[in-house]
């Protein structure tokens, strides 16, 4: 009893600080995914369309949702947790898609409005944290996963599996699926003839394979060979760069005469791209002068917005967790440069939304509807018209547990 006084006088307390961000002075304390939750008078965004439904009531159960509609509708059941809307937004939580876990850093992705990651390198602590985010005894974002990342020499990353033979692939595919990861990672150092081998391998044993287009692969073999996810627009940048350089560097003198091509290669695919167009920012910004930075800043979201604008699906992510970019907070600087690049605030969103969840193969992820995941935010603002308004998150549903802003 001492501790939920403690914890309701802090957030009656904090809630006086408006626009900040931290809790209003009625928002309920945490509760735990048992506690069904009822948020009254809400302005509802699914991400399935742009339109907002205002004067709603979301009724949470079992960490599902259970009921949508206006709010004068249905009584309240007796025994929820009531969360007043106030005309404030409701929406999905985001998913990055392209995280690299640290211990230290996992209450992050929370408390910057994210409840899904893919990270994009396995290793064996991994499961353990996984399996003590979904029993409630570590706090952090659901986990989905790709394997240890498959390489050449010499390693970059602890945990790399070498594949430097062609005969090797097969055994190390193999290993990687009978670990139960749900992707399987592929690096830069791979030869183009192992890159073959793993690609046919996590074909004949149906794992999927995402990650790196190797620096000595084509891109159009990698599409060719079925990567489904290209992370960093790796590969496109030696194809469209004048001088076949590759990573920031290719992008300084690229040819947009090349994009087309490579674009309708992508959409025959079906490869989905997660550009990270952040960390490039941030990678130009310490490698290279300023009116190399600007060409490759420009050049990267010209390519995205012709990817989007051809029908190329696109992952948001944020490539946290290798001392670059900002566990958490990064989300925002790249959902900023994909409105940079072009997209709206609602495309944007859907990129770490709807389109994330579809990628994942779940339906029930990443939209605001009944019988849907109840992971979710509250906002002080319309997230359509500002995608800056998830900078300041008043409270979050992960997986039916209510977490106001200033649960810390």
């Amino acid at each position: 009893m001492r501790s939920q006084t403690l914890i309701r006088l802090a957030v009656l307390s904090a809630g006086a600080c408006a626009g900040t961000g931290i809790s209003r002075p009625n928002d309920p304390p945490a509760t735990s995914s048992a506690v069904p939750l009822a948020i009254v008078d809400v302005q509802v965004v699914t991400m399935r369309t742009a339109a907002v439904a205002a004067h709603q009531t979301v009724l949470i159960r079992d960490g599902r949702v259970e009921w949508i509609g206006p709010s004068a509708e249905r009584a309240l059941p007796a025994d929820a947790t009531v969360i007043r809307g106030d005309g404030r937004f409701l929406m999905p939580a985001l998913i990055d898609m392209h995280v690299h876990l640290r211990a230290s850093e996992l209450e992050r992705y929370l408390e910057n409005g994210i409840a899904t990651v893919r990270n994009m390198w396995g290793f064996p602590d991994l499961a353990r944290w996984s399996a003590d985010i979904s029993a409630g005894s570590r706090i952090g974002p659901a986990i989905v996963s790709a394997s240890q990342g498959l390489d050449g020499t010499p390693a970059q990353w602890p945990f790399t599996v070498l594949v430097t033979e062609p005969g090797s692939a097969r055994a190390a595919v193999r290993a990687q699926q009978d670990a139960g990861w749900a992707f399987l990672k592929v690096y830069s150092r791979l030869s183009p003839a192992a890159f073959d081998s793993v690609m046919i391998a996590a074909r004949d044993l149906g794992m999927v394979a995402v990650g790196h287009v190797p620096l000595a692969v084509d891109i159009h073999a990698a599409l060719a060979a079925g990567l489904k996810s290209i992370e960093h627009l790796t590969g496109y940048d030696q194809a469209i760069s004048r001088s076949g350089r590759a990573g920031t560097w290719g992008w300084i003198d690229a040819d947009p005469s090349r994009y087309a091509a490579l674009v309708d290669a992508t959409v025959a695919a079906g490869t989905w791209n997660c550009p990270t167009l952040a960390i490039y920012s941030e990678l130009a910004l310490r490698q290279h002068s300023a009116s190399e930075r600007d060409a490759i800043v420009r050049n990267r979201r010209a390519f995205v917005k012709r990817l989007f604008d051809a029908g190329a699906p696109l992952l948001l992510g944020t490539d946290a967790g290798i001392d670059i970019v900002p566990a958490g907070t990064a989300i925002h600087a790249e959902l900023a440069e994909l409105a940079a690049a072009g997209l709206t605030p609602f495309q944007a969103l859907r990129t770490g939304t709807v389109e994330a969840a579809r990628f994942l193969g779940r339906t029930d992820l990443g939209v605001l509807e009944v019988g849907a995941e109840a992971s979710l935010l509250l906002l002080r603002d319309n997230p359509l018209v500002e995608l800056s308004s998830l900078r300041n998150i008043d409270g979050m549903v992960h997986r039916g547990a209510w977490r106001p802003a200033d649960t810390r």
